[in-house]
């Protein structure tokens, strides 16, 4: 990552501005997706892109996550893919846990756009050129459902469903932590933190966030939760399960750690290890998809199986848990 101070000439500038004439090469309205995303820093934290610079403020900047990510340069590659559901108008797979959804910085290749492109004859456009097909993400080490959407149609009707809220989403987390309750929901708005842009924090002025859970087993510390989302924010359910006492097992990046194992009472630290030791992502996984189909309009339930490692942590319950 460059990085360089604002001498006397940007100073005053509007942050998109000062980025454009130092970098002629890129667009102004791809500079402002850079900084939207949350990939340049001004003394260290994000700003927006109408912010204005200063005298001596350090900027740092990553060119390479400027370069040209134009669809005809994604490459398909045979990877295998766990098919779960595929007609006309969308395809749904069981993406594994590490594996990233779409091209992004330091994720050229390896991802789930690049293993569809070599197993579907054809995707819409998607909201990004880098992103065929996707219409909803999961995070890299979140296993499970996501659906994509192979025409243009089927992506529009698709979004619209997520942004109305039609599509029901069931997870499963194994948390650590304070027992929850057996069914809320927390409400609570999110957006990028102050301090770290991979993070997401409570903010009073994020995005309306709301996540229902029922409570499905607990045993010395460790909980089976099935989580609802009713949006779809970054890290939310994540963010959610931390805020409220009991983070994903196996999350170290809200608090989830191996040591949250040693905020737990010393007899109940041995089940909670042997917990922990399943996991080698954090242990969240993407269950099931209902919806009503927007063109044969029959109702859908898509699931998909536990991985391993789920199925190796929910036997040490010995048969307590009911999915």
């Amino acid at each position: 990552m460059d990085q360089f101070s604002v001498d006397e000439k940007g100073a005053g500038m509007r942050l998109d501005v000062f980025l454009a004439a130092r970098f002629p090469e890129f667009s102004r309205s791809r500079i402002q997706k850079v900084i939207d995303s949350g990939a340049v820093l001004v003394n260290g934290e994000t700003v927006a892109k109408k912010n204005a610079v200063s005298l001596g403020d350090t900027v740092q900047f990553d060119p390479q996550s400027m370069r040209d990510k134009n669809p005809g340069h994604l490459i398909a590659e045979n990877i295998p893919l766990a098919i779960l559901y595929e007609d006309d108008h969308i395809i749904a797979v069981n993406k594994p846990a590490g594996m990233v959804v779409h091209p992004g910085h330091g994720n050229r290749e390896g991802t789930l756009v690049h293993g569809l492109l070599f197993h579907v004859k054809a995707l819409s456009q998607g909201s990004e050129p880098d992103r065929p097909g996707i219409v909803h993400r999961l995070d890299k080490d979140t296993s499970g459902v996501i659906l994509v959407a192979k025409n243009d149609e089927s992506h529009r009707r698709f979004a619209s469903m997520f942004a109305e809220r039609t599509i029901q989403k069931q997870y499963v987390g194994i948390c650590c932590g304070t027992r929850p309750a057996e069914h809320e929901t927390i409400d609570a708005s999110l957006g990028r933190s102050k301090r770290d842009p991979v993070r997401r924090a409570v903010r009073e002025d994020g995005k309306q966030a709301i996540t229902e859970y029922r409570l499905l087993g607990f045993q010395s510390g460790i909980s089976v939760v099935r989580f609802s989302p009713h949006t779809g924010r970054t890290h939310q359910i994540r963010v959610h399960a931390s805020l409220a006492g009991f983070p994903i097992v196996c999350d170290p990046l809200y608090g989830g750690g191996h040591d949250a194992v040693q905020r737990l009472p010393v007899l109940e630290r041995p089940f909670a290890y042997a917990i922990y030791k399943c996991f080698t992502r954090h242990a969240l996984h993407a269950q099931s998809v209902e919806f009503i189909h927007p063109f044969s309009h029959k109702e859908m339930t898509i699931s998909a199986p536990l991985p391993d490692d789920f199925e190796k942590a929910l036997a040490l319950f010995e048969g307590k848990i009911e999915l």
